[in-house]
């Protein structure tokens, strides 16, 4: 039986909408949104949940 492989968190960079994906917590398992966009270099982000355009 094989097994579903977990999706990463994603989030939305407000600016340009480049999705990207979370970054591991230091000491934990939580996902937190990129420190800033690999595209524009913002640091504004929600999670695709959220998301409207």
């Amino acid at each position: 039986m094989s097994h579903q492989p977990r999706l990463p968190e994603r989030y939305v960079c407000t600016d340009c909408l480049v999705v990207s994906a979370g970054r591991r917590g230091e000491g934990d398992d939580q996902r937190r949104p990129p420190e800033s966009c690999g595209a524009c270099g913002a640091s504004a982000f929600v999670e695709i949940e959220q998301f409207h355009e």
